[in-house]
């Protein structure tokens, strides 16, 4: 959605919703505001259907010390970009560390939880009606992702899991994976937050597609993970059944734990809608199948 074939992103998102997607993800940061300005767009032509939309805020560093002020001014033109007067959810887009600046684009903990933070600047977007629900973004620490779910305050989170770093819902040997996402998932689920699965197709390389432009430039998953992912991915294509694709086991792997609320895919076009909807109707992997590519995948590390 952050492309200029406008006609191209219509047809995609009417795909979508025929196959009886109701969310839709996106962000302020997508293409500068072009994925939100493209989904008004769109969702204005098909006479504004109903669904859940999703989007999200980052704040810079310079902004921290007045984050209503930041909340509200990337709300209002999300808001404005989307043509909608609310949406059904926020997130905070920044990574969460014991310090601001840690890692990429993180904010400190301390920053979101403290009086007149960033949590309580979101928290005041819902009381304006202008956002119904909170979430984060936990690709952070995971005990600081976690200090957060604890308020009570938010009620998702979105973080990666796929099959070559499925760590957000199982234990995984130390050393396997690039980031060990620690079984955030059912712990967050304890909590009663809702889960967003992202990254399922690794930023594509369980797709076996090329680096997009923004894995050739993001600091968030650099394109030497990237690189690396793929060619575990082709290492595992090998031990898949005849006939499954890897962008079908990846998808069916993780449609296979019931913690996880959604499946966020990037849709790029028709085919990607078609095979998301045949990946549904076949439903998870047979438990012994996915132990096994599980497995291939985790001895590739």
């Amino acid at each position: 959605m952050t492309g200029d074939n406008h006609n191209q992103q219509l047809l995609v998102l009417e795909a979508a919703l025929r196959a009886g997607i109701s969310w839709i993800d996106t962000a302020a940061g997508y293409g500068a505001g072009k994925s939100e300005e493209a989904i008004g767009i769109a969702l204005q032509k098909l006479g504004q259907p109903a669904v859940n939309i999703a989007t999200k805020v980052r704040l810079a560093p310079e902004q921290l010390n007045k984050p209503l002020e930041a909340v509200r001014d990337s709300v209002f033109a999300s808001l404005k970009r989307l043509k909608r007067s609310s949406c059904d959810l926020l997130y905070l887009h920044n990574a969460i560390t014991p310090a601001t600046a840690d890692i990429a684009a993180s904010v400190g903990l301390n920053e979101v939880l403290k009086p007149h933070g960033i949590l309580d600047a979101m928290l005041q977007m819902r009381e304006e009606g202008l956002v119904k629900h909170l979430a984060i973004t936990a690709t952070g620490v995971p005990e600081c992702n976690l200090a957060v779910l604890e308020t009570g305050k938010v009620h998702a989170m979105q973080i990666p899991f796929h099959l070559l770093n499925p760590s957000a819902a199982i234990k995984v040997p130390d050393g396997v994976v690039e980031m060990d996402y620690q079984m955030q998932i059912p712990r967050a689920r304890a909590m009663g937050v809702r889960v967003f699965a992202i990254r399922v197709l690794a930023g594509g390389a369980l797709a076996m597609q090329p680096p997009s432009a923004h894995t050739l430039t993001t600091p968030y998953f650099p394109l030497a993970l990237f690189q690396k992912d793929c060619e575990r991915a082709g290492k595992l294509l090998q031990h898949l059944p005849k006939g499954m694709s890897l962008p079908e086991a990846a998808i069916r792997f993780v449609l296979g734990f019931p913690e996880v609320d959604c499946v966020l895919l990037g849709l790029g076009n028709q085919t990607d809608v078609e095979t998301l909807g045949r990946c549904n109707l076949a439903g998870p992997l047979q438990e012994g199948l996915q132990k096994g590519i599980l497995q291939q995948a985790l001895n590739q590390s």
